[in-house]
């Protein structure tokens, strides 16, 4: 049985660090993967169109707006899709994310209004370029709630290591009272502590670098530094994990199946939150 949930709880952190570099790529597997699903089928019907001959010119300038028009309405409903997923959400950076989507969708509105002023081709070109880099700027902002999202998940299961170490000390206080040697769950439990320790400190930091992105070109250039704040916080909070690996050993062969029981029921409370 102990050796079943400790199974799943060595799962879940193993499914978060290969979730980590995924986290980075740009759309994978986020939130507004199936709009933009729905938005690269456009772009790829328009290319489809322009293979067969049609042109932006003067004569096709007002049925060319309508498309630019049509693709930033369609931009700003996903953004405020996805800010009510957020507002809903317990995201612990959402207000300053929510923020930066509501700046987005004021500039996509900005944007839209300069298309359908658009007199000339080359006014409609330029619109629409803006508008295009508006919504790349957007999805920074979209991957840093993936990425902080993950971050939440080890922080949760961190900051709630400290009911581990409470109930462990109070087996610890019950194993001396039975004249038993409890050097090494003492020393593992610190170890624990430690790591923990570490392990909020990475995390904090993590969040930070990813929140201080606010374009592609920063992102590009901080990514190094994101992946391994990254890294390092997934890595700390590894080690939480296999310390807390041979505290349960330490447990089950100091106590009884009651002690196993009652510590998995602690670790599992923690895991699920």
């Amino acid at each position: 049985m102990v050796g079943g949930r400790f199974g799943r709880l060595a799962a879940i952190f193993a499914l978060l660090a290969i979730l980590m570099p995924a986290a980075m790529a740009v759309g994978n597997g986020s939130m507004y993967a199936e709009k933009m699903k729905e938005t690269t089928g456009v772009l790829k019907k328009v290319r489809e169109w322009h293979r067969f001959g049609l042109v932006l010119n003067n004569d096709t300038l007002d049925e060319a707006k309508n498309l630019g028009v049509a693709m930033v309405d369609f931009g700003v409903a996903s953004l405020e899709s996805i800010k009510e997923k957020l507002e809903d959400s317990n995201l612990s950076m959402k207000d300053q994310i929510i923020g930066e989507i509501n700046e987005h969708i004021t500039d996509l509105i900005n944007a839209k209004e300069q298309i359908e002023s658009a007199q000339t081709v080359e006014e409609y070109r330029e619109a629409m370029k803006n508008a295009r880099s508006i919504w790349i700027d957007a999805k920074v902002s979209l991957q840093k709630s993936m990425i902080i999202a993950v971050l939440d998940r080890l922080e949760t299961f961190v900051e709630g290591g400290d009911r581990i170490e409470d109930f462990v000390k109070e087996k610890i206080a019950k194993f001396q009272e039975e004249g038993k040697d409890t050097t090494m769950l003492e020393n593992w439990l610190d170890k624990y502590s430690e790591d923990r320790e570490k392990a909020l400190e990475r995390i904090n930091e993590a969040k930070e670098k990813v929140m201080g992105i606010e374009t592609p070109q920063q992102g590009f250039e901080a990514m190094k530094d994101v992946r391994n704040a990254v890294k390092s916080a997934v890595q700390h909070t590894k080690e939480c994990v296999k310390d807390l690996r041979e505290i349960i050993r330490l447990v089950n062969q100091y106590g009884d199946e009651n002690d196993s029981q009652e510590l998995m029921e602690v670790v599992g409370g923690v895991v699920e939150e």
